[in-house]
């Protein structure tokens, strides 16, 4: 997380000179006491892109150091330092969010402002009247609705983080959850929180797109921010191969340094276009051939299926007689019509069919799976029904389950590897 809260950045440098707009100080009531620094602390803003609509859709508010030199730095490294005294960098920190926000006078129509807000300031506002950011807006003369409060994933108090959340909302406000998935209890936040965005922990996001499980689990975060009626913002995005991992997960947002570092002034809105429609020209020719991979590998998968299912019917000592299946071919088994597994295990091992009896006699009928496929054949008279993808435990791959019905009485189901892996 790369944020006026708390971030710890890489130390790269960006172009001399102040943002329009911002002054080189502010007032001294916001330093509360604190003598002003040699150094100046300032706004540079990252964008935001719809990848929807190809256009900037925003901006996140980042604070930056200019030394003396005219070097600009990262203020993340300061905000992390727990050597530094908290109401030093409380200052800090108002200071840049109210630059920030007379910046944002400026943003082009229809953009909005992320600002990054610690659960850690929320003691610091003490009997104050109204929440500080709130004042800034109305002092900027800034539509509410087009600023966003980002909450790290920090700890915090929650009861005091939900009050304060609806006074962000009653006030016009939307709400993301920062960097989810960094380490703290984020589903009960999500919950608690009803956020407008996710954003997604960059190094988790990292991690994830090179593949295995943490990808799976990335995911799935998409599908529960779906159910959610919340929005995924992949950050962090440099590659194209993490352009497509954020596709996958679905991401409507996508920052980093892909399309644009954190930057002193607004791009134009339709800056982003040109590459985004190159990359997403990229993405849907790899789908598409990877759709075509999968529906010709599960095309001879059900075959197989109907197969054993014929030879099945035709045999009672059917085991002899069982074809030779195609690669991914993991184990067939026979359901009754209840889901207790009245077979073993037929595993196929690469040259051979093995039997084996642990299995014989569970109920399978809890698996989503199951019901599902039951559903479908009677429904539409299909012969094959395939599930969805699953983490098989025995072979610890992601599978897939094909069933087909044997008769009145019996179901017979296949386990096989999943291709896209």
């Amino acid at each position: 997380m790369d944020s006026v809260a708390k971030r710890i950045s890489s130390l790269r440098k960006g172009p001399d000179g102040v943002p329009d707009g911002i002054p080189d100080r502010v007032s001294d009531d916001l330093y509360d006491g604190v003598q002003p620094e040699r150094n100046q602390y300032l706004p540079f803003f990252q964008p935001i892109v719809d990848i929807n609509r190809g256009m900037v859709a925003g901006y996140e508010a980042l604070a930056r150091i200019r030394r003396d030199d005219g070097t600009v730095t990262s203020a993340g490294p300061l905000f992390s330092d727990p050597g530094v005294d908290r109401r030093r960098l409380l200052n800090i920190d108002r200071m840049v969010r109210k630059q920030a926000l007379d910046t944002a006078q400026t943003l082009p129509p229809d953009c909005f402002l992320t600002l990054n807000i610690s659960p850690e300031w929320m003691r610091k506002n003490g009997d104050e009247e109204q929440i500080p950011t709130i004042r800034m807006i109305h002092e900027a003369g800034i539509d509410p609705q087009r600023v966003v409060v980002e909450f790290t994933e920090n700890g915090g108090d929650e009861a005091a983080l939900v009050e304060q959340v609806a006074e962000y909302r009653r006030a016009g406000l939307r709400i993301a959850i920062d960097d989810f998935g960094a380490g703290y209890s984020q589903l009960n936040r999500i919950i608690s929180l009803e956020p407008d965005l996710i954003k997604l922990d960059m190094r988790l996001f990292k991690r994830a797109a090179r593949g295995g499980i943490s990808g799976e689990v990335v995911q799935s975060v998409g599908y529960l921010a779906e159910r959610a009626g919340s929005q995924i913002i992949c950050e962090g995005v440099e590659t194209e191969d993490e352009f497509r991992f954020a596709m996958e997960c679905g991401a409507r947002y996508i920052q980093g340094y892909i399309f644009n570092p954190a930057l002193e002034r607004f791009l134009a809105p339709d800056a982003p276009q040109s590459k985004v429609g190159m990359l997403l020209e990229s993405f849907i020719h790899r789908k598409v051939e990877e759709e075509r991979r999968h529906i010709y590998y599960i095309h001879q998968m059900e075959k197989c299926v109907l197969d054993i299912k014929d030879c099945v019917l035709r045999n009672e000592n059917f085991v002899g007689a069982l074809p030779t299946p195609p690669e991914g071919f993991l184990r067939f088994y026979i359901c009754d019509h209840t889901g207790v597994q009245i077979t073993p295990n037929f595993d196929w091992d690469g040259a051979h069919w093995l039997q084996h009896r642990g299995n014989q006699g569970v109920n399978w009928a809890a698996r989503p799976y199951f019901y599902q496929m039951l559903a479908i054949e009677r429904l539409l008279q299909r012969r094959v029904i395939s599930s969805r993808p699953y983490r098989d435990t025995n072979s610890g791959y992601l599978c897939q389950t094909i069933s087909t019905v044997l008769d009145s009485e019996r179901t017979l189901l296949a386990d096989i590897r999943y291709l896209r892996q």
